[in-house]
């Protein structure tokens, strides 16, 4: 028999009452609740807690608002159901919001095994949907708990005038297969993996506190998800010329300071008997290994003489990096399959960057940004906006007399 359904958040059925993008008691409501996290106690021993109520402040909810300011008129879907990957901390409710903010109900279906973190913000989220003020957003907010293959999923699945999944390849493509309503929008995130590229001679330039708060950067886009974020880099690549000798030298410098910059991250044994199993392995099966290092248990790397095939599907997980040193557009192309989310950067130029992506038309690559950002969220994800997606657009005309 399998476990029943809770009901973490507002009620069991939402009411189907699309509004406006951005509405007020949205943002009143999203404001309500970031003051909430900042002021609960057991919230701050959560980072990622902290980070989701500093992305949902009136401040930055209102710069998203600015970039729909064209004078459109758009209207939510009406009722969006929301199926959220369990290794990501609080990815429910960054999808919650996506729905909210483009003027829908939401339902969401969190995992029995989510993280701690997950089900005390469901706490929070329900306590001040208690409150008179946001009376009628509960009747907006369904979050429910139960087995993935519970009938409830697909039922919702396949009602809904809106589908967010996050999740694997296969959990896609079995939802795929189910009798979704030939009119509703479907936004799947599957599989995605993302790189990182350092220009060696900047780098070799940093030294002091300069040097740590990039390395603390870099820490804060691998380490904060175990490295399984599909932003978290896999690959680091050092853009660089022929100068070996001198690359040694400055990666060995750069690791160091990666590895003091994440000695508090929590690395279990389970964790570093996983990471010292993979490492093996893929020293036994990979081709064009030039060598492998390890700074302490909490960071491996792996440099390589050329980009693999199916670049993909090699994972890095708790700190175990694949390295690449030679100049970046040599092997961009081969990297940015579909799969490949997000370039981080530090020491390039960023239009450069991005005018060579465009120039040689490749596949992938969703996202552009400086080394420290690889987890902002932002409203248009994988490339597609999810404002625009979860809304519909009502054009009108006006009427003119006979001709």
């Amino acid at each position: 028999m399998k476990a029943e359904i809770t009901y973490l958040a507002g009620v069991e059925k939402p009411k189907a009452e699309p509004s406006a993008p951005f509405d007020t008691l949205v943002l009143d409501f999203l404001e309500a609740l970031s003051k909430e996290i900042r002021r609960d106690r057991e919230s701050l021993k959560y980072p990622e807690m902290a980070a989701f109520g500093f992305w949902i402040r009136r401040a930055h909810v209102e710069e998203f608002k600015k970039r729909y300011a064209d004078g459109r008129v758009r209207i939510g879907r009406s009722v969006v159901f929301h199926m959220a990957a369990s290794n990501v901390p609080l990815l429910f409710a960054y999808s919650m919001v996506m729905g909210l903010l483009a003027g829908n109900s939401c339902v969401v279906r969190i995992s029995i095994r989510c993280q701690e973190e997950d089900f005390k913000l469901c706490e929070i989220i329900n306590n001040l949907l208690n409150i008179p003020p946001f009376a009628s957003m509960r009747d907006r907010i369904s979050v429910f708990s139960c087995e993935r293959d519970h009938e409830m999923v697909r039922s919702w699945a396949e009602a809904c005038d809106g589908l967010m999944v996050w999740g694997g390849n296969e959990t896609i493509s079995a939802i795929r297969k189910w009798n979704l309503r030939p009119d509703g929008v479907s936004i799947m995130f599957p599989d995605r993996y993302s790189i990182c590229i350092l220009d060696q001679k900047t780098i070799a330039r940093m030294q002091g506190e300069e040097l740590r708060n990039l390395a603390h950067s870099f820490v804060n886009d691998t380490y904060a998800m175990d490295q399984n974020a599909c932003s978290s880099p896999r690959y680091i690549i050092w853009n660089q010329g022929e100068e070996k000798e001198e690359a040694e030298a400055v990666h060995r410098m750069w690791w160091e300071a990666v590895e003091k910059e994440a000695v508090s991250y929590d690395l279990s044994p389970h964790k570093a008997t996983k990471k010292y199993e993979a490492l093996c392995r893929y020293t036994m099966t990979m081709e064009g290994i030039i060598k492998t290092e390890r700074y302490g248990n909490l960071v491996y790397t792996i440099l390589l003489s050329g980009i693999p095939k199916a670049p993909e599907t090699y994972r890095g997980t708790w700190g175990l990096f694949f390295e690449y040193q030679g100049d970046y557009r040599k092997v961009l192309k081969e990297l940015a399959v579909s799969q490949l989310q997000t370039v981080t950067y530090y020491g390039l130029d960023s239009k450069e960057l991005m005018d060579y992506v465009m120039d040689h038309h490749l596949y992938g690559i969703h996202r552009i940004i400086p080394v420290g950002n690889a987890m902002n969220m932002d409203l248009i994800w994988d490339g597609q906006d999810t404002i625009r997606m979860l809304s519909r657009e009502i054009i009108r005309e006006e009427e003119h007399g006979s001709v």
